[in-house]
């Protein structure tokens, strides 16, 4: 047991693992990750594509590869810590517990990476004003309007998207300005303003005078009539009135007469309903990140700092 635990504790095993890993990692950013067999054979020669395929190159970060020499180094890191640090509360001399703390909090810092990776997800959606979409936690987010700010010259300045969160008929946040910049943190996630789009969308009128909006791909069915809208026929600027004629949009028409693709202009019938032309609107794109892992990788780094901290002013202490 004396010698297993000398060599987990090996100055050379910790340097050795922390060179393999440096590199390898280093090899596995340089190799795309995730993909299928079929397009590592495709992108390299195939003794190479073998080789990423069969050793789990691929998915470097759950592959034994790393996991196994990972959990190694972190047993090392841990039993170094507790040997070190019962040597110093045995120590008669002066304790100098700044390593200590240091190798705390790497081994805090290598649980919260393992967290963070094994437990981060995100994902996207783009948005009109008006719409909204549902949040894992049971909140719904709505957008309320969507700003592009340019400067005096025209440069791009801001995208602002002025949000609202309600859950329950409740309202948690109202008007909100989720800008590049500025990210709002709502029930363990982060949301991001990340993009912006032009959507065009074909607004029609049923019998007794409500109007719709239709998005590409979008489908609907009202009085016997259905309308399944496959986008505008040429390109319509952003900001042009609906009833501009020469916003046409490509509908396909299902009624009582059969199914056809017509061409409609603003004015067209389409069974039962009546187009009323094209709408071009900026529309927002949201990202929402949940990474579990953050706070532990905070407070790791909190932990590193103090423990560099403390033993430079040990060291400074004992030069005077």
């Amino acid at each position: 047991m004396k010698k297993f635990l000398e060599k987990l504790t090996s100055i050379r095993l910790a340097i050795g693992l922390i060179v393999y890993l440096a590199l390898t990692g280093i090899l596995a950013t340089l190799v795309p990750q995730g993909l299928s067999p079929e397009d590592y054979r495709a992108m390299y020669p195939r003794l190479l594509a073998t080789l990423v395929v069969q050793t789990g190159f691929g998915s470097f970060f759950d592959s034994i590869l790393f996991i196994i020499p990972a959990f190694v180094f972190f047993a090392n890191l841990s039993a170094c810590t507790v040997k070190r640090f019962i040597g110093q509360l045995r120590s008669a001399g002066r304790k100098r517990f700044g390593p200590d703390v240091l190798h705390l909090g790497l081994m805090v810092l290598v649980l919260g990476a393992t967290w963070s990776y094994s437990g981060h997800r995100e994902g996207s959606v783009t948005l009109l004003p008006g719409e909204g979409v549902n949040l894992p936690d049971g909140s719904v987010l709505v957008l309320e309007e969507f700003r592009f700010e340019r400067y005096d010259d025209g440069r791009p300045r801001d995208w602002v998207s002025v949000i609202r969160l309600e859950k329950d008929g409740q309202s948690l946040r109202d008007g909100y300005e989720l800008r590049v910049n500025s990210p709002l943190r709502h029930a363990g996630m982060t949301l991001y303003q990340s993009s912006y789009s032009e959507l065009s969308s074909f607004l029609v009128r049923d019998p007794e005078g409500k109007e719709f909006r239709l998005g590409p791909g979008e489908e609907l069915t009202l009085a016997g009539t259905t309308l399944f809208f496959m986008g505008p026929e040429g390109t319509v600027p952003a900001g042009a009135a609906p009833a501009d004629p020469a916003s046409r949009a490509v509908v396909r028409v299902v009624d009582a007469g059969g199914e056809r693709v017509e061409r409609l202009a603003p004015g067209d019938a389409a069974g039962s309903l009546v187009a009323l032309g094209m709408r071009t609107e900026l529309a927002t794109g949201i990202q929402a990140v949940s990474d579990p892992g953050y706070p532990m990788v905070a407070a790791a780094l909190a932990l590193i700092a103090i423990g560099i901290a403390i033993t430079f002013i040990q060291k400074i202490k004992e030069t005077v």
